[in-house]
């Protein structure tokens, strides 16, 4: 007789045995990677610290929405309906953002799909997403109807609840992952989607931040909502509410989405199967052609290192430029982390976009983001960024002086326009006098150099080797957190104390803001202010050349073990 993993060949349906195993895998593997990855613990701690303080608000108002339903408030089970529709469709999203990334991606691609069918290996990764998926569901979702339960005075609220939830995300889930790996596959056979992929990536991350931070995602509910609320999305409230004394809802309601669930399983099943084949029996659209057609296309280097050539006398430093740049081009991941701080301005450019106006602090928050962006980029870890190549670097005739010079001179070259351009057009919307724009437009590239030279003495100081996974076999080297933390409290003490010296406006700001935020009842005047900020100026305009010392002398004496 033929076991289970050999059956499974045969068919459409996949193994579900089989499955549970590769999905057994695939989550150890994950663990195993988040334990060597500090920053994505870090991203994971801050999550769940945030996530803990929410629940007792949830708790708290799901209670009350329990004592509603239970005083014979119908409208609240279609606010329960609406909120579950919503959360449904979430997981939907992320499981096909899921599919098209990390999840959609086979470790060992020709070795595992000789060992196993598609069907299995892609039912094993779905299981794999829908376990991780979990607790992310079952944590807010089981708070929200442990509170319902409570304010109904109904245990049987909770166990409906738990039925529910697990409904909700087994089928987002399993409805999510064939669609996103059926776009993977589009985007496979396709060149130019292939090329275009990180940009797209990062278009869906800030459109996510975007709504998430600004509350679009409630303008977006109440706009959906008579689909949300209508047959099969709407069934969830009912299957929720249907032990719940006094919610109204309809028992057949919430048997259909039972069993629409029983339906939808099977049919997902299929079409996971089938774009599983698609997506992973396909060469890709570069593959079929001579070389890597980015690899092969010198003109791009060529151009870089033309433009460069203007402001780069000594062979060197050119080449570490030209190739930061290039390296940049086509690895554009490790710009992932000067790029996190944008996310958290997305709430204030929606007020400038809405409003017309800025702020009179923004400019100089530009600013600083551009002399922060600029050392982040390339000279916070000059060494760290070399990856494979460090040897080489470390034996060219190029020296350290050259390896500084061409880290500071690519963020330099790319980040002052924009610096320039957005502080200006934030001064103009902000309403700053002419005087105060032609100050930030010199000062875009001061702040802009004396930042990248600073950057590359702490990260010669602090390098980092160790690499953490961005998005499934795809890493970036992050700065060290010694030099990431050491250089962003340098660089916004000293843009901030320029701008108090330079601004009046700011100054005064700056006095109103520490006064109402001073412990004990303390406050500070203006003069005071200023006298610290003309001693800090200075200090940190030495330690610029200070930097730049220490980065030419470590990287010339650095040593591979």
């Amino acid at each position: 007789m033929r076991n289970d993993g050999e059956t499974s060949r045969d068919g459409h349906v996949p193994s579900i045995g089989v499955g549970l195993s590769i999905a057994r895998v695939e989550i150890r593997r994950v663990v195993r990677k988040l334990r060597e990855q500090d920053v994505w613990l870090a991203v994971l701690l801050l999550g769940a610290v945030g996530v803990l303080l929410s629940l007792p608000i949830l708790f708290g108002l799901s209670r009350e929405w329990g004592v509603d339903l239970e005083a014979g408030d119908t409208a609240v089970a279609s606010t329960v309906a609406m909120a579950l529709a919503i959360v449904w469709l979430l997981f939907a999203l992320f499981a096909v953002v899921s599919a098209v990334g990390e999840y959609g991606e086979i470790d060992n691609e020709s070795g595992m799909l000789t060992i196993r069918p598609p069907k299995d290996v892609a039912c094993g990764l779905l299981l794999s997403a829908t376990i991780w998926y979990a607790p992310f569901a079952f944590v807010p979702l089981g708070v929200g109807f442990l509170g319902l339960s409570v304010g109904a005075g109904s245990p049987l609220t909770l166990v409906s609840g738990i039925v529910t939830t697990t409904t909700l995300l087994v089928t987002a889930v399993a409805t999510g992952y064939p669609i996103g790996l059926a776009l993977k596959g589009v985007i496979r056979r396709s060149e130019r989607l292939s090329s275009l992929k990180p940009i797209l990536a990062v278009v869906v991350v800030v459109a996510y931040v975007w709504i998430m931070a600004t509350g679009k995602l409630l303008v977006i509910a109440e706009t959906l909502e008579p689909v949300l609320l209508a047959p099969p999305l709407g069934w969830l409230g009912d299957l929720a509410l249907v032990t719940t004394p006094g919610a109204d809802v309809s028992i057949a309601r919430a048997a259909g989405a039972l069993v629409l669930a029983v339906v939808v399983l099977p049919a997902t099943a299929l079409g996971t199967t089938a774009s599983a084949r698609y997506t992973w029996y396909v060469d890709r659209a570069w593959d079929s052609r001579e070389g890597d057609r980015h690899g092969d296309d010198h003109s791009s280097p060529g151009r870089v290192a033309a433009t460069l050539a203007l402001v780069c006398r000594r062979p060197g430093t050119l080449g570490v430029a030209t190739t930061t740049l290039v390296r940049a081009y086509r690895a554009p991941l490790q710009l992932v982390f000067a790029a996190v701080p944008l996310l958290g301005a997305l709430p204030l450019f929606e007020r400038v976009i809405a409003t017309g106006t800025a702020p009179p602090f923004v400019p100089w928050v530009v600013l600083l983001y551009g002399a922060w962006a600029a050392g982040t980029a390339f000279p916070l870890n000059a060494l760290g960024n070399q990856g494979s190549t460090l040897p080489t670097v470390l034996t060219a005739r190029a020296d350290g002086a050259c390896v500084v010079h061409g880290t500071v001179v690519a963020a330099v070259v790319t980040v002052t326009p924009l610096t320039a351009v957005a502080a200006v057009g934030m001064g103009y919307l902000a309403g700053r006098s002419p005087a105060v724009l032609l100050l930030l437009t010199a000062l875009s590239p001061v702040v802009v150099i004396a930042g990248a030279v600073l950057a590359a003495g702490l990260g010669a100081r602090f390098p980092r080797f160790r690499s953490i996974d961005v998005a499934g076999s795809r890493t970036a080297v992050p700065p060290s957190k010694s030099a990431f933390a050491l250089f962003s409290l340098l660089i916004t003490l000293a843009v901030y104390a320029v701008a108090v010296l330079a601004d009046e406006t700011i100054r005064s700001l700056a006095v109103v803001v520490l006064s109402e935020r001073l412990p004990y009842d303390l406050s500070i005047t203006a003069a005071t202010l200023e006298t610290v900020a003309s001693v800090v100026v200075p200090l940190l305009a030495l330690a610029v050349p200070a930097a730049y010392l220490l980065a030419v002398r470590r990287i010339d004496a650095y040593r591979l073990e």
